[in-house]
């Protein structure tokens, strides 16, 4: 998958799109297709080496983000292949 990587801290000039590994998810996950993300401050203040990904967050910018969900843990029961 492309994601948008920190290459180290700084500016938005430290920010790469790059080919990384697809994510694994728990029995309690979804995986989503993104379609579309949002920074906010804790994103600009991970880019700058201030605050660390939260605990079990990815750790690239864009904590939050829209799409369709393309597979579910076998304890997800809220949403189903095909949400949006």
């Amino acid at each position: 998958m492309r994601a948008v990587v920190i290459t180290k801290p700084g500016g938005p000039e430290v920010l790469e799109v790059q080919e990384v590994e697809d994510p694994k998810f728990g029995d309690d996950e979804v995986l989503i297709k993104v379609a579309a993300t949002a920074l906010n401050r804790a994103d600009t203040l991970q880019r700058m080496g201030k605050y660390p990904p939260p605990k079990g967050a990815s750790p690239y910018p864009g904590l939050e983000c829209s799409g369709i969900v393309e597979a579910v843990g076998k304890n997800v029961t809220r949403w189903v292949v095909g949400d949006q």
